[in-house]
């Protein structure tokens, strides 16, 4: 696949996660465009997807103890399916799945794919890692994309609005995450 760096702009991400509110302020470059097309561009008329990739990127590394072994493979779980880089240590004085400490690279990989959906004349946007290690996805219908849509696009991935993604929630589903997040809060504040 052909890589195509179309921008350099240093955009500067702050508050990436409140899971990691350590990971301070980071750094959005490293910028590619690629297609489907293999050894070169890919056929117009035949396209099936777009993918813009960047990194969150900060000095250092993110270091932490993770104690017990279901949250110690929760956590390794986590940063895999995240795609993080990342080593864990023995911590001196206890066994392997007693605890470990995780030195996780302050790099983030950042996925934005547009995939075609010709039976349906839809594009399909899936977003992964923009902020707070989320996945989004939403559908448009193909006479939705034009330069508005792509000025939103930027303009999101450049951090200058939010506009782009407009989250619908229901009472109920509000309710049920914020109990998820207390949980969440609960559980990490075992590992500082």
């Amino acid at each position: 696949m052909k890589y195509l760096n179309y921008l350099e702009v240093p955009v500067q991400v702050e508050d990436y996660s409140t899971r990691y509110p350590e990971l301070g302020s980071l750094k959005q470059k490293d910028y590619k465009v690629s297609t489907d097309g293999f050894g070169g561009l890919a056929d117009i008329d035949k396209l099936r997807h777009i993918n813009i990739t960047f990194y969150c990127e900060g000095a250092g590394v993110l270091e932490y103890v993770v104690r017990g072994k279901t949250d110690i493979e929760r956590e390794i779980s986590f940063l895999h399916f995240k795609r993080l880089t990342s080593k864990t240590l023995r911590i001196p004085g206890h066994k392997k799945d007693d605890a470990l400490k995780f030195l996780v690279d302050r790099k983030i990989p950042v996925r934005l794919r547009f995939e075609v959906d010709y039976e349906n004349s839809l594009i399909k946007v899936i977003i992964n890692n923009y902020s707070q290690f989320s996945i989004f996805t939403e559908s448009w219908k193909a006479e939705e994309i034009d330069h508005d849509f792509l000025d939103m696009v930027t303009r999101y991935l450049l951090r200058q609005d939010s506009e782009f993604i407009k989250p619908e929630m229901s009472d109920e589903a509000r309710k049920a995450l914020r109990k998820k997040l207390a949980a969440i809060k609960r559980s990490e504040r075992r590992f500082f």
